[in-house]
């Protein structure tokens, strides 16, 4: 049938923890508890959440978080990345959440600490885990959740070759506030036509 894709469903089975990547200064590794304290520091920047559905968030509240990551893993859930600089730092965050291996599809996910905005390290990190999301777990479809407003994010989006598919309004609470979101998609079946470098 015109449209439709045979697929075999991604498999993590055995996976505790996910790979090390490098990215040149930076590298993509595993989240680990002691993380949580970079990440809240930024994450308490006003100007990081704005544009998002993070509540504000006390240290405990990101430890939750990093605990959380790590269960994905254990679990096959969801698996996000820790994006560390030379020293081994953490200065952002990007994988996947709300993923199904039945379905073949997860929801891309991303942070930056405000230093590194507008270097391009955020679209390396996110081609680097989209490329292991398509060609090695072999997910077929990867979307993701965007403030109308979050136009850095957007951009990133769409020159990692995300489409915009509509837009979902009131969709999400950001503090306390009903808030627009666009979604945008991306499939295995159409990445190498979309995708711009």
């Amino acid at each position: 049938v015109q449209g439709t894709h045979m697929l075999t469903p991604p498999s993590l089975e055995g996976v505790i923890s996910p790979p090390t990547w490098s990215l040149g200064a930076f590298r993509l590794r595993p989240l680990r508890l002691p993380d949580a304290t970079a990440w809240h520091a930024y994450l308490s920047n006003p100007l990081v959440i704005e544009h998002t559905s993070f509540p504000v968030l006390s240290p405990a509240a990101v430890e939750a978080m990093v605990s959380r990551a790590l269960d994905g893993y254990a679990q096959a859930v969801s698996c996000r990345w820790a994006l560390a600089d030379a020293s081994d730092s953490l200065i952002g965050t990007c994988g996947f959440s709300n993923w199904s291996l039945p379905h073949s599809h997860a929801e891309l996910v991303y942070d930056l600490n405000p230093l590194f905005w507008g270097t391009g390290v955020m679209r390396s990190a996110a081609q680097q885990v989209l490329s292991s999301a398509f060609h090695t777990v072999g997910f077929n479809r990867v979307h993701a959740f965007v403030m109308t407003s979050n136009t850095p994010s957007i951009r990133l989006l769409e020159t990692l070759g995300f489409l915009h598919e509509g837009t979902l309004r009131q969709f999400r609470i950001a503090r306390g506030i009903a808030r627009d979101f666009h979604i945008y998609a991306r499939c295995s079946s159409c990445r190498a036509t979309t995708l711009r470098m």
